[in-house]
């Protein structure tokens, strides 16, 4: 199983999935199920494959950019 990461505004969750292309088709069954079908084919939605086995900090894409001092 693969990590990824979804950014769907400033919010973030994660899905662990085999695929890039399993993990959409599970963000798009969520969307679906929570009646925002629109934000998927508007492109607002952004999904990353994480690594593991990488020490990370964990923070939303509107926070990478962002020194930790801040």
């Amino acid at each position: 199983m693969n990590l990824f990461e979804v950014s769907v505004h400033s919010e973030c969750f994660y899905i662990l999935a085999p695929t890039k292309y399993r993990a959409l088709e599970l963000v798009g069954d969520y969307m679906d199920d929570a009646g925002w079908a629109d934000m998927l084919q508007s492109g607002k939605i952004i999904i990353r494959q994480l690594d593991p086995a990488q020490e990370q900090i964990l923070r939303p894409e509107k926070c990478r950019a962002c020194s930790l001092n801040d």
